[in-house]
């Protein structure tokens, strides 16, 4: 694994360890439906991507947020290379002070993810750069992801890829438009004027996302137990984790899903972890191709964000998610 092709040294390091092992523990899987990009196309892209800023790629908001933290990256990242090789200018930070630095910033970057629902749409003569970008985004984040933890190395966790616009996405689209009405109209809740408009506010929405990411879970129990032919936007029944094996399995696929998202985030692309209605029915199961026990653990929507979401907190950190076992005997 090439570490280096991440911008942020942090991603760098948490990548690093997977080194290590002897195979990825996930795949990724690209569901276009069609052809890769040109050589000609890759061309321009590199081309273009020489005179891109930063600012093109990040949105306003979150380099505000974050100006502060990205700099102290490029600082560390010039000390973390001198250290590498040996320069003596880097001798007046102790080692100590060194990794409680790099410490700092890793747990900075990860309380600093927000879920991301809103995404800026970015002019058609982008379109090129931005694609190529988050192939390559996501593709950093799964190496990110095999870093996860993987009890007896079971490998069991997939992600698969989908950039808009492409066949595979204009598809995806379809299901979410035609799951939300039949469920609309199931429920009752107004008439069917209303609900179709619903149902096309939906497909509006997802259409403005730049990609998703599909990720899923095998050898777990039927997950297509109770499937229609004559209705593939019907929701499957859940069929939860039922073994010892298949909950590890299923947490290290979140497990995963987290590393993706933060190296996502890194990056500057926002993301949302989704598991509605639409995952759980056959006619999503037969884009992805999910073998019959696959579970959808979660669609991944990624993206630059208009916003960043405040962090909101139900609980207090000590004394009510964080507690000391005091034991006497």
């Amino acid at each position: 694994m090439n570490t280096s092709t991440f911008r942020s040294h942090l991603m760098q390091q948490f990548a690093a360890n997977a080194r290590t092992q002897s195979r990825p523990p996930i795949a990724l899987f690209s569901l276009s439906g069609a052809n890769s990009s040109s050589d000609r196309g890759e061309q321009t892209y590199r081309r273009a991507s020489q005179h891109a800023s930063i600012s093109h790629r990040r949105p306003p908001t979150l380099s505000t947020i974050s100006s502060g933290h990205l700099q102290q990256q490029r600082s560390s990242s010039v000390v973390n290379s001198s250290l590498d090789e040996g320069d003596s200018s880097a001798a007046s930070a102790t080692p100590s002070e060194a990794t409680q630095s790099s410490a700092q910033k890793f747990q900075h970057l990860i309380a600093s993810r927000r879920t991301v629902a809103n995404f800026v749409l970015h002019p058609p003569s982008q379109q090129l750069s931005n694609r190529q970008f988050l192939q390559d985004a996501i593709l950093r984040g799964v190496e990110c992801a095999v870093t996860a933890p993987n009890h007896k190395i079971t490998e069991p966790t997939t992600f698969h890829r989908i950039v808009t616009p492409s066949a595979a996405s204009e598809r995806l689209l379809d299901i979410a438009y035609e799951v939300t009405l039949q469920r609309l109209l199931d429920n009752k809740l107004s008439g069917e004027e209303a609900c179709r408009s619903e149902a096309a506010r939906k497909r509006e929405k997802w259409g403005s996302i730049p990609a998703f990411v599909v990720a899923t879970v095998s050898g777990m129990g039927d997950q297509s137990s109770g499937a229609s032919e004559e209705d593939s936007y019907k929701e499957l029944p859940y069929a939860p984790p039922t073994t010892i094996r298949q909950m590890e399995d299923y947490a290290s696929a979140c497990a995963s899903i987290q590393n993706l998202l933060l190296s996502l985030h890194s990056e500057g692309l926002g993301s949302k972890w989704a598991t509605g209605p639409v995952i759980r029915t056959p006619a999503f199961r037969d884009l992805i191709g999910c073998e019959q026990k696959d579970m959808v653990v979660g669609l991944i929507m990624v993206g630059w964000p208009k916003r960043l979401p405040r962090m909101r907190r139900r609980r207090e950190l000590e004394g009510d998610v964080l507690r000391d076992i005091d034991y006497d005997e």
